[in-house]
């Protein structure tokens, strides 16, 4: 499947130099033409809409053992959608993903988050309740993860007893934003290394798998099911990041 999804990729040509061509491992990157991020609440937003435009659709945050009111799903750690806080709660994660309401994303670290011009050390309570207004006021979409690397330099050490999967990753670098996924089962540090090794990045962040492992991608209006989960199968996710795309020209 994988291999499918690389073969439907090959349509969009790489746009420059710096920016990764489509393959097997990089399964969206912005520089491939315009891009808008975004996500979806679930199980508020689903299912999730078909489209014949070029999208990649994957697990973003981690979705916690606790719930929500009614019931619903609950991200792990600080989670704003659309300028509704959902989890006001700061996790112990430094990764800290931004998606504005004009579809830009970022990937920063929660001691020196940027929004709305400013600049927040999340893990101070009145920074923190000030960047959750920023978020509401300027409607921006915000979530944690692990990240991997900052500044182009690993923030992972190698564990003890690591466990392994296939990982998938967001990353940033100086052509944009896109998605890795590892060439085999690998543990989280390895992961990161092989992201480095390959494209380099300015900052990347871990996005759930496993057994959340959703991943919907369409390429020339062929939608292809690139991850564990089947299409309908989100009840046990909390939220998915959008990835969309307009070739140029």
């Amino acid at each position: 499947m994988i291999r499918l999804l690389a073969l439907l990729a090959m349509a969009i040509p790489a746009m420059a130099q710096a920016c990764p061509a489509p393959s097997e491992t990089v399964l969206f990157h912005s520089c491939w033409g315009e891009a808008q991020a975004t996500s979806l609440l679930l199980p508020e937003e689903s299912p999730v809409p078909k489209t014949p435009a070029e999208r990649l659709v994957v697990t973003g945050g981690y979705t916690g053992k606790d719930v929500r009111v009614d019931e619903k799903p609950n991200p792990v750690g600080m989670f704003v959608h659309r300028g509704q806080v959902i989890n006001p709660t700061l996790a112990r994660m430094d990764g800290i993903v931004i998606l504005t309401s004009n579809g830009n994303l970022e990937v920063q670290h929660r001691m020196r988050a940027g929004l709305a011009g400013q600049r927040f050390d999340l893990t101070d309570l009145d920074q923190r309740r000030a960047f959750q207004q920023a978020a509401r006021d300027s409607g921006a979409t915000v979530f944690q993860s692990h990240l991997l690397i900052v500044e182009g330099a690993l923030d992972i050490r190698p564990p003890e007893t690591p466990k392994r999967a296939i990982r998938r990753i967001l990353f940033t670098d100086g052509a944009g934003y896109g998605i890795y996924q590892t060439k085999s089962i690998v543990s989280l540090y390895d992961a990161a290394r092989e992201v480095a090794e390959a494209l380099s990045p300015t900052m990347a962040i871990n996005l759930d798998m496993g057994s959340y492992d959703y991943c919907l991608a369409t390429r020339s209006g062929i939608e292809v099911n690139c991850g564990v989960l089947a299409r309908e199968n989100t009840q046990k996710l909390s939220n998915l990041l959008v990835l969309s795309l307009q070739p140029r020209g």
